[in-house]
């Protein structure tokens, strides 16, 4: 340590004396008062190093990083907080430079560095971000204050540095700006107003779903109250409801109207609470969805419900209502059909007092098979009791519904009393109906055997009478030869009758059974047998649905043609194939058939005025054509002209289709 000036003068002084005066007594006191000396600036200097000591600690100790950097950005001091934020000890700071341990954040030291040493002024509150090899890959962030150290001259020799790491706190920031922008979103994408008001009505807080549906501007609502932007009668229900939240310090659950900008009237369902900021200030939140929709389906379903109320209370069928077990509703039909007086006589009363003890069983079992599938269940027939006692048989089909709001039963009821009356007395009448199938039965068997019997002795007889006749005739001459003639016709006439009803019985006797039939051969083997008759034909190759008895339908054509025509008729046979039938045509030049005769010739015994005999061989040809699946029928030859002659049309199926 170095002694001051005044302190050599002294020793000067006091050597000079000694080596002049040999005084013992200057001497001590010269000593004593240096020693007194002494002792105060070794206090001077302790008090010194503890003052410097307690600085280094708090320096060493400080909660944020405090750095000595040179001009140069050399580090001449660091604390260990700052050290730790570089990732380097205190040692390994001193002597280097900014950039040869944190490259990261040497452009932006060096550029504070020049300026603060240019300017010889402080850059404070600066946000530095960067890395550090103390968390390599991780983007840091410190708020630091620069300050020049300046020497007598104030030329700036070094820079002092305040570092404090906030990058937690820049997160946390960072992570509340992305929240409340979260919420602001969220709010304002929201279905639904909500706002914010403080006690004395007025609004800190609106989101945009209030500016889009009322048309008006956030900004210009803000600190206004309800009396300045609704009518009165709005704003003193809508503060009547926010008082009401403050005074009792709870949430509540409203219905408030609105007027609606495009015109009417809107409802809001309003969940109004309140709560506080940091500092109790009390305030009132709230959010609104519009119900008005809601509102008007709700009153358009208590329409339709009283509608459907009156519908069923006028129903002429009993209509019952039944849930947990018990009867809730009845209407007027239902009333009487239980023998009751007044629908209270059944509301109230257990479902199964009403239901047959021998059907407990399938109305539970009805009953849980509605209930798990949610359908209703389909009609069947049950017995239920009167009050009286009496059983009823109704038909029941039931609906899970809700009544008054709670899982029900609606019950239809059908009363089939008189039905199933008329049904047991229907099934008496089968049953005698049955007996007398029966009867008819034999009854028509011992027909068919007397018509067997009868035809075939009646044909044994008419045979020999025929013969008979010829004999007459050859053996006769003159006016009894012609009687023998016309009794020989009545005779054939009689054969040919019985031949068509046995044709008759056959065909209603025999099951159809329909094959591949030549159309051609069938008509050719009957024009043979008319060897002086005229005909047009020119033949065809159809294969067609039919029979045996195919032939007996042209027989009876043709002869009834021949028969009628005169011998000059001329007989056209004309076939073709349209709409998938073949076409038949037999016309002939004869006297035709009067309009009003051409349905009912087909008729079975109805004489006409072509005189086809008793009506039975036309008859005959329509039951063939029908049983082959075809159809007849009579027209002009000449259209609009009866008198030149008939055209028998009917259709027959191809032998390609099936019947």
């Amino acid at each position: 340590m170095s002694t001051s000036p005044g302190t050599t003068e002294k020793r000067t002084s006091l050597t000079g004396r000694d080596e002049k005066q040999d005084n013992a007594g200057e001497v001590e006191q010269l000593i004593r008062e240096r020693t007194a000396e002494l002792r105060e600036e070794n206090d001077a200097l302790r008090r010194e190093n503890a003052e410097l000591r307690q600085i280094e600690m708090i320096y060493a100790s400080a909660p944020v990083g405090l750095c000595l950097l040179g001009t140069d950005t050399r580090y001449l001091h660091v604390n260990q907080r700052f050290a730790e934020m570089d990732g380097f000890s205190v040692e390994e700071h001193i002597g280097k430079r900014v950039r040869e341990l944190v490259p990261d954040l040497a452009d932006a030291a060096e550029e504070l560095a020049r300026a603060v040493v240019a300017t010889g002024k402080p850059a404070l509150d600066i946000e530095v971000r960067g890395e550090t090899p103390a968390q390599p890959g991780e983007q840091r962030h410190w708020n630091e204050s620069w300050r020049p150290v300046t020497d007598n001259q104030g030329r700036v020799i070094a820079i002092s540095i305040a570092a404090e790491d906030i990058t937690e706190r820049k997160r946390a920031e960072e992570a509340l700006r992305e929240s409340e922008e979260r919420f602001t979103a969220f709010m304002d994408n929201s279905p639904a107003v909500a706002f914010m008001k403080d006690e004395q009505g007025r609004y800190i807080y609106l989101n945009k779903f209030d500016e889009s549906h009322f048309n008006r501007r956030q900004g210009d609502l803000r600190g206004k109250t309800d009396f300045e932007l609704w009518p009165l009668y709005v704003a003193e229900q809508l503060w009547k409801n926010d008082q009401t939240v403050l005074k009792a310090d709870s949430a509540i659950e409203v219905v408030e109207e609105m007027p609606n900008p495009k015109g009417g009237i809107t409802y809001w369902w309003a969940c109004k609470f309140p709560f506080k900021d940091a500092s109790a200030k009390r305030y009132v939140g709230g959010i609104g969805i519009d119900i008005t929709d809601w509102k008007q389906a709700e009153a358009a379903l208590q329409e339709s419900e009283e509608k459907y109320r009156n519908l069923v209370e006028l129903a002429p069928e009993p209509i019952a209502v039944h849930c947990r077990g018990n009867v809730v509703y009845a209407n007027p039909p239902c009333v009487t059909l239980f023998g009751a007086e007044r629908r209270e006589d059944l509301v109230g009363k257990p479902v199964l007092q009403f239901v047959h003890p021998d059907d407990h069983e399938v109305f539970r079992g009805r009953y849980r098979e509605m209930r798990e599938k949610g359908t209703t269940v389909p009609l069947r027939a049950e017995r239920f009791v009167r009050l009286d006692g009496q059983v009823v048989d109704v038909e029941v089909v039931a609906t899970p519904i809700l009544y008054e709001n709670l899982p029900s039963v609606m019950v239809l009821f059908r009363d089939i009393t008189e039905r199933k009356r008329a049904e047991e007395a229907f099934q008496r009448y089968a049953e005698n109906l049955g007996l007398l199938h029966g009867d008819l039965e034999v009854a028509n068997r011992e027909a068919n055997l007397y018509l067997d019997i009868l035809t075939h002795d009646i044909g044994n007889t008419e045979n020999v009478s025929n013969l008979y006749a010829d004999l007459l005739i050859e053996s006769l001459d003159g006016e009894a030869a012609g009687y023998a003639k016309k009794l020989q016709r009545s005779v054939q006439k009689s054969i040919e009758i019985l031949g068509i009803v046995s044709t008759i019985r056959r065909i209603h006797r025999t099951k159809t059974e329909l094959k591949p039939t030549d159309l051609d051969a069938a008509v050719r083997g009957v024009m043979s047998d008319y060897p002086t008759s005229i005909f047009l034909y020119n033949g065809t190759t159809y294969q067609v649905q039919a029979d045996d008895l195919l032939p007996v339908v042209f027989d009876n054509l043709i002869s009834n043609a021949v028969k009628f025509g005169g011998p000059d008729v001329e007989i056209a046979i004309r076939i073709e194939e349209n709409d998938g039938f073949v076409r038949v045509s037999v016309e002939d030049t004869g006297p035709g058939i009067p309009n009003d005769d051409k349905n009912g010739i087909f008729h079975c015994y109805e004489m006409k005025k072509r005189g086809v005999g008793k009506g039975l061989g036309l008859y005959l040809v329509k039951i063939l054509v029908e049983r082959y699946g075809g159809t007849i029928w009579a027209e002009d030859r000449v259209t609009g002209r009866p008198d030149e002659g008939a055209a028998f049309k009917l259709t027959l199926k191809p032998a390609s289709q099936t019947r």
